[in-house]
């Protein structure tokens, strides 16, 4: 079990690269000069561990998605849009993970996709979304089996697990 710290820090940097990912769309967001209140929402989509082995951090996950969805909305959405978030549980499960990848893609049409917490559930979540060419932002897949995978679409916002031993070491 990680430190709460450390948690905590990977939690910041999720919602920080999230953040700056997507400021550049809201930068704009009232240069157009049409209502925000108009535009349909911009869905973004991630399964978490609301039950199961990782529903700690998975719940840790989520109130850090929420936050970030609450400060862009209330900065005007992206690109004038408001920006909504489906979280569907995944149960610690990676054959559910997968599922839910799918769904949001396939089924839900989400515009973005945020990564799932931990390495064995990233494993199974990012091929879902590189076969769709979706961008898979994670926050907490760090392991060797994710990087191990070379998926061009993956952009992961916390150090390599390898990496932070080293110091240790």
């Amino acid at each position: 079990m990680r430190p709460h710290g450390t948690r905590f820090l990977s939690l910041t940097a999720v919602a920080a690269a999230a953040a700056i990912t997507l400021a550049a769309c809201s930068s704009s967001s009232t240069s157009s000069g049409t209502n925000s209140a108009s535009k349909s929402p911009i869905l973004i989509g991630t399964s978490l561990s609301q039950t199961g082995d990782f529903s700690v951090d998975g719940q840790a996950f989520e109130r850090g998605y929420n936050l970030w969805v609450q400060n862009i909305n209330k900065a005007g959405g992206l690109l004038g849009h408001k920006v909504t978030l489906k979280v569907l549980n995944d149960n610690s499960d990676p054959a559910t993970v997968a599922t839910n990848y799918s769904q949001l893609i396939n089924v839900d049409h989400a515009a973005f996709v945020f990564g799932p917490f931990s390495t064995l559930l990233t494993a199974s979540a990012a091929p879902v979304a590189a076969r769709n060419h979706y961008a898979f932002i994670e926050g907490a897949g760090g392991g060797p089996l994710v990087f191990s995978l070379k998926l061009p679409n993956l952009f992961a916002v916390s150090p390599v697990v390898a990496d932070q031993l080293i110091p240790f070491a």
